[in-house]
């Protein structure tokens, strides 16, 4: 199966020298980092917002480098990040923060957008109000509103930036569970799960597990 992210030589302001690493589509892979800013990095230069000083990032066989303005947003459709945070826009509702992207990039109805953004919500396991504000949520609802927002766009590239961090044992599993589940339906969907501490990330059996220079290996 062809290639879904590539770094190759990738020289940037908060990484080690020298990033090398591939994940061939459809399979599930951990990078471990040496600290948060490492994986804020990682996601930046994947997703086209930032540019390596030297080496070369390919995105679902795309150099970043050398493609246009709209391949690069084209790309960016097809992945989908879960941030720390959540990523929630902290003036927009739960409901409006989780069909967004539906609603700017998608023909759904409203009938249809409501009926998709119920069941990935009850798919996730969240259970908060639908107008709350994100500041009145904890973090653990705020991922699973993210991880539901971002299985809402069927991306190729699931990135979980530091999730299962902070969270109780039982918060842990149920995400962790949801985000394998949502991997396995899709043979050809890649999942990375970038963290700065191995042990989170205990209960997943990755097909791969790479440490970047600086970042210490743990016994798993």
């Amino acid at each position: 199966m062809d290639q879904a992210l590539k770094f190759q030589d990738v020289v940037a302001d908060e990484l080690p020298g020298g990033v090398s690493f591939a994940l061939p589509g459809g399979t599930l892979t951990a990078v471990i980092t040496s600290r948060q800013d490492e994986n804020d990095q990682l996601v930046r230069l994947v997703l086209g917002l930032s540019k390596p000083d030297a080496g070369s990032v390919s995105l679902l066989g795309a150099d970043l480098a050398g493609v246009s303005k709209k391949a690069l947003n084209d790309l960016r459709k097809q992945v989908a990040v879960v941030y720390p945070s959540g990523g929630l826009v902290s003036n927009l509702k739960v409901w409006e923060n989780l069909v967004l992207p539906l609603e700017y990039h998608s023909a759904c109805t409203r009938s249809e957008i409501e009926a998709r953004g119920l069941a990935v919500l009850k798919r996730v396991g969240y259970s908060g109000g639908l107008m709350e504000l994100p500041g009145h949520l904890s973090i653990y609802q705020k991922r699973l509103v993210g991880l539901a927002r971002a299985m809402l766009t069927g991306p190729r590239l699931m990135i979980y930036n530091a999730i299962l961090l902070g969270l109780r044992s039982e918060e842990k599993s149920a995400i962790i569970a949801a985000a394998l589940e949502y991997h396995r339906e899709n043979p050809e969907r890649t999942s990375l799960f970038l963290t700065p501490n191995p042990e989170s990330l205990k209960e997943i059996p990755f097909d791969s597990r790479i440490f970047l220079k600086g970042s210490a290996p743990h016994d798993e």
